[in-house]
Parts: structure tokens; sequence; C-alpha cells
């Protein structure tokens, strides 16, 4: 009788490692808040790319944005707003980083205002987007990842819909129809937000992302920038027309190292 009860001892203790562990006790997973001035953009699919036949304003899509397919993303978080400058020259005292060129070159100094701490930092190459991302400890987002949170699910133009002015005729992107001229603070089109409450990724500067320039899975044009030499830039910007350049689909390949004025970038971070 006595055996009989060590062995049923025995087989309870190894079924309560087996599912319990050794020696730490089981805790409930706490969840994770969403970290600050960043945006949930949830997992799930979404309409990537373009029909041929969607062409606006007699402009035909790009033959690099078909064909449109479901592509598929992991839930992760991007930034509200595009990185400003008081916060870039924060990572640059930080660091010690040479400063980009659009603060120095002579004919650009000529050209630009002074740089206004609450604008979008500018004229950063993607090296510079990258190192100041991972320096936050954070990311470029890829290319399907910046789509996702520009345009929803629906497959929609613009972040605000499929019509570039609102119906009373307010232009919502900081494009070249604005007729500013330069870059604006980050969140000055607060009506051009993005599905998911992201602000100015039609508009003020275009966007690094760490994709390289691929053809869609369906497209076999062979193109000599496709390939690993040239990173996918995203949205449009100040100097540039809504069309084709502001659109959410519209993709442009851009050699890492081309700190353009017209250049700036956002981060994104996975979600645990």
């Amino acid at each position: 009788m006595m055996a009989h009860i060590k062995i049923c001892r025995a087989v309870s203790l190894i079924m309560t490692l087996l599912f319990v562990g050794c020696s730490h006790p089981v805790t409930a997973v706490k969840p994770v808040s969403t970290p600050g001035d960043m945006v949930h953009i949830p997992e799930g699919w979404f309409l990537m790319g373009s029909r041929e036949d969607e062409g606006i304003l007699g402009i035909s899509v790009g033959v690099d944005e078909i064909p449109q397919h479901r592509a598929y993303v992991q839930g992760f978080y991007m930034d509200r707003y595009e990185v400003t400058v008081g916060k870039f020259r924060s990572f640059l005292e930080a660091t010690g980083r040479k400063a980009p060129r659009i603060w120095s070159v002579e004919e650009w100094v000529k050209i630009y205002p002074e740089p206004e701490d609450d604008h979008p930092m500018n004229g950063v190459s993607w090296y510079d987007a990258d190192s100041y991302c991972q320096w936050v400890g954070k990311r470029l987002p890829a290319e399907e990842e910046w789509e996702k949170a520009a345009r929803g699910t629906d497959g929609r133009q613009w972040p605000w819909g499929n019509d570039f002015n609102s119906p009373e005729g307010k232009i919502m992107a900081n494009t070249s129809e604005a007729r500013v001229g330069w870059t604006m603070p980050v969140g000055s089109y607060p009506e051009g937000v993005s599905p998911y409450g992201i602000y100015d990724m039609a508009g003020s500067v275009m966007e690094w992302t760490s994709s390289w320039y691929q053809p869609y899975p369906g497209n076999d044009m062979q193109r000599e920038a496709f390939g690993e030499k040239y990173k996918v830039i995203r949205g449009g910007s100040w100097e540039n027309p809504s069309v084709p350049f502001a659109r959410t689909a519209y993709r442009y390949s851009v050699a890492p190292k081309w700190d353009h004025p017209a250049h700036g970038f956002r981060c994104a971070m996975d979600s645990p």
C-alpha cells in the first residue's frame, strides 16, 4: 500500500514539473502599453499596390505599383509624427554625428529657411534615418508597413480617402498644391490623418523605409533599379504635386546616400 502511494506521489510530481516548471511560478502576461507618440497598427491583411486601370487625372499608376495584391503584416507600432528637427538635433548632440548637409552647404543655406524644431527633419540620408531610429530603440518601417499605416485595409488613394481635397475644398496635405514651399510643423493637417491616426503621410517630406526596391509578387517586369541598390521612399512632399507622389501606393527608388531636402522619416517598432 505504501509503495502504491509513493508511486502516485512521484507521478504527481512529474506532472507538476511538466506543466508548471521546476522552480519558476507561472504568471500572467501583462499587456504592453503603446509607446508615447506612437500608434499601434494591428496585424492582418490589406490591399497593397495599384490596379492598372486606376490612374488619376489622366496619369497612369506606376508600373512598379502593380499588381495590386493582398499583403499581410504583423502588428507593429508607428510614430504618430515624422521625426522633428528638435529630436534629430538631440541625436546629433548626444552622438557627435556629423550634421546633415542641408544645414551647411552654401547653396542650400541660401535657398532653405533655418531649421525649426517642430518641423520634420529633412535633408537626411537613409543612413542618417536608420541610425536615429536605432538610437531611440526603434527601426525604419518596412515598405508594406508604411503603406498599411497610410491607407488602412480598403485600398484608398490617400490616407483620408479617395479625393485629394476635402468636401470644402481644403487641401489635406502639404504638397505643392498647398503653395507653402517648405515644410510645416508636424501635425499641421489634422484632417489628413490616416485611418489609424497617423499624421502627414501624404506630404511635407517623403519618408525613408527599410525596404530595398524590388518588384511586387506577380510583376515580371525587368528593371535595372530592382535589387539591393536603392531603398524605397514613400509619401509626398512640400515640393512635389499630389499626383503621383502623395498617393498611398506610390513608390520611389532612392540611393541610400541621397540626402535631398524633401527626404525625411519616421520610426517604427515591433509589437510584442
